[in-house]
C-alpha cells in the first residue's frame, strides 16, 4: 500500500553539524612562571582532558555531546617550563594552566623572581582598583544627574498641576 504525500509537506530532516573548536591560548610570562588561559565556555570539566608529555607538549581534547562540538588544541611549552609541576584550574568557562619555570640560578635568583612576580601582581591589582574606583565615581555622578533630572520633572508636574495647566 502506498501513501500519497502532498508535495512540500514532507518534513526535512536536519542533520546536526559537527563543530571543531581550537581555542586561542592567551599567555602571561612572569618571572617565576607562565600562565596559559583557554576559553572553554560551554564545556563541563568531565567533557575534556589535558595531557602534557615529557617534551612539554600540551594537548587539550574534548567533546560536548550536545551540538556535536569537538575541542582539540595543542601547543608547546617554553623550554624553561617545569613540566613536572604544572597545575590546572577550570572555573566553568576558562581553563587556567599555571606552569612554573625551572630555577635558572641559585636561591637568591628564585626569591628575586618571586618578589618581581608579587610586585607585578600588586601593580595590576592597584590598577584594577583605580579603574573600579573611577567607574564607581562615574556611577555616582550619573546617579546624581538622573536624580536631579527626575526632581526637575516632578517639580514641573507639581507646579503645572497647581496652576491648572496639567
Amino acid at each position: 500500500m502506498s501513501t500519497c504525500v502532498p508535495k512540500g509537506s514532507r518534513s526535512a530532516k536536519v542533520e546536526p553539524r559537527d563543530v571543531d573548536l581550537q581555542p586561542e591560548v592567551k599567555w602571561h610570562d612572569g618571572a617565576a612562571g607562565y600562565v596559559a588561559r583557554l576559553d572553554l565556555a560551554g564545556f563541563r570539566k568531565e567533557e575534556f582532558r589535558v595531557q602534557v608529555d615529557g617534551a612539554g607538549r600540551v594537548t587539550v581534547r574534548g567533546q560536548r555531546p550536545a551540538g556535536h562540538v569537538r575541542l582539540h588544541r595543542e601547543f608547546q611549552l617554553p623550554p624553561a617550563a617545569d613540566v613536572d609541576r604544572i597545575a590546572a584550574r577550570f572555573d566553568g568557562a576558562t581553563l587556567c594552566l599555571t606552569v612554573p619555570k625551572r630555577p635558572a640560578g641559585g636561591a637568591a635568583e628564585v626569591v628575586m623572581a618571586t618578589m618581581e612576580d608579587a610586585r607585578v601582581e600588586a601593580e595590576m591589582q592597584m590598577e584594577m582598583e583605580k579603574e573600579r574606583a573611577r567607574w564607581d565615581r562615574g556611577s555616582a555622578i550619573a546617579a546624581a544627574v538622573a536624580a536631579f533630572a527626575l526632581g526637575v520633572v516632578v517639580s514641573h508636574r507639581i507646579f503645572a498641576t497647581r496652576n491648572g495647566s496639567a
